[in-house]
């Protein structure tokens, strides 16, 4: 076994159970006995072939590498409650051993620890801790459609939350969020992100409900770039039906970027020349959406369209103003085996540092079938292909990425242990 595996062993093992012990000291020791406990744990063994595994760009003859890649994802799921808390942790780790590039091979893991308290029928708070080990190519990616290097990183989240019910009709809910993000090669910016919401929700009828969301965020980066943004967002939800909902929202986004550029600087007397780091501010407001509409047209049946923008900020320090259209639908061909199909689109226009402008599109099919109560497989494959126009900030110079990855996975989930209800 590697160093690197070794190391990933070690700092999981290490970090793993820190959210879970300081949430569960943190519950009162008479509510953690009486708590309604379960253990509920799955397996899941993957087979990939990803022609592009780095997502580097094709349009580059020589460069982008395919693999085959082995995983194996055991899923642990602790649950504790009594009538006023709920202790919820929840870990899910990925051994990934690549065929042809072995220096790849890796560990990943995405833990979190969560605890909520109803303090009466008005007011409840929440409170949690998470710690994600992965590489920046594929979170990205889910996340914006934006290429990032495949950097290893460690991100350390905390979190507190509450709600509190004014009257029958109008509520109150607000929460702050702390990201640490490190990146152990050096090849990307660390930063520490700061996030801030409050959200009045006044509920009309019992199917409509309207809230203005506020939101602060801030983002340190360690070469000197930070990113601030204000959006205020309205939204109304309505439930049309038993079978069809809808969320729309919109308002807008102020986004301040503050960075540093290297530029050559002449010094008369001696007669020499420094590079010196020179301050630079620029400001952007755009419109903000949301769309999120849900409709089961059959017991069979079902779609979902979802829709946005916002102001994204990438793992390089820049800021996007980025746009997507997402839709998923589900088709269950029997009682034992399902269709899914995911066809998502993004797009993204730079606004500080350069005018990049990146197009992403996703189509992802997967067929399941349960082949006992506990025991399931499942065939899936994609298409990824992305525009980068403008790469670096430089005009006409643009770049195309694309990849086709498919992959076979077993499932089994065994039935929850020590559960009481």
């Amino acid at each position: 076994m590697s160093r690197k595996i070794l190391k990933s062993i070690l700092n999981y093992l290490i970090l793993l159970f820190i959210p879970a012990f300081i949430c569960v000291f943190a519950l009162k020791s008479d509510d953690a006995f009486a708590a309604d406990w379960s253990f509920s744990p799955s397996a899941t063994l993957s087979q990939t072939y990803d022609s592009n595994f780095r997502f580097t760009p094709t349009s580059i003859p020589g460069v982008s590498k395919g693999d085959f890649i082995t995983s194996f994802s055991p899923v642990v799921s602790i649950t504790g409650e009594t009538e006023q808390t709920k202790f919820q942790f929840d870990t899910n780790t990925t051994a990934q051993a690549y065929f042809k590039n072995p220096d790849f091979d890796t560990i990943n893991t995405n833990t979190t620890a969560s605890l909520t308290e109803d303090w009466s029928q008005r007011f409840s708070t929440s409170a949690n801790l998470g710690l994600i080990h992965d590489w920046t190519l594929e979170d990205q990616l889910q996340a914006s459609g934006i290429v990032a290097q495949k950097v290893e990183r460690y991100l350390y989240s905390g979190g507190l939350g509450g709600k509190y019910d004014l009257n029958e009709s109008l509520s109150l809910t607000a929460s702050g969020l702390f990201a640490k993000t490190i990146y152990p090669s050096g090849t990307l910016p660390d930063s520490d992100a700061y996030q801030g919401t409050i959200t009045p929700i006044w509920a009309l009828t019992e199917r409509d409900n309207i809230g203005l969301s506020n939101s602060l965020s801030y983002t340190d980066y360690n070469n000197a770039t930070t990113v601030k943004t204000i959006t205020e967002m309205f939204y109304w939800q309505r439930i049309l039906s038993e079978t069809l909902n809808v969320k729309l929202s919109g308002g807008y986004y102020f986004t301040t970027v503050d960075y540093v550029i290297p530029t050559l600087e002449f010094i008369p007397i001696p007669p020499f020349i420094r590079i010196v780091n020179r301050p630079f501010t620029t400001n952007d407001t755009a419109p903000v959406f949301g769309v999120d509409l849900n409709k089961d047209w059959s017991e069979r049946f079902s779609t979902t369209l979802s829709a946005g923008s916002q102001q994204y900020s990438d793992v390089n320090a820049r800021s996007f103003d980025s746009t997507f259209i997402s839709c998923t639908g589900q088709y269950k061909l029997s009682e034992r085996t399902t269709v899914n199909l995911i066809v998502r689109y993004n797009m993204n226009n730079q606004i500080s540092q350069g005018s990049e402008k990146i197009d992403y599109y996703i189509i992802n099919p997967s067929i399941e079938r349960s082949l006992t109560e506990n025991f399931s497989v499942r065939l899936s494959g994609s298409y990824e292909n992305e525009s980068d126009k403008n790469y670096g900030g430089v005009a006409g110079t643009n770049l195309n990425y694309d990849r086709f990855r498919t992959w076979v996975d077993l499932i089994y989930k065994w039935p929850r242990f020590f559960a009481s209800h």
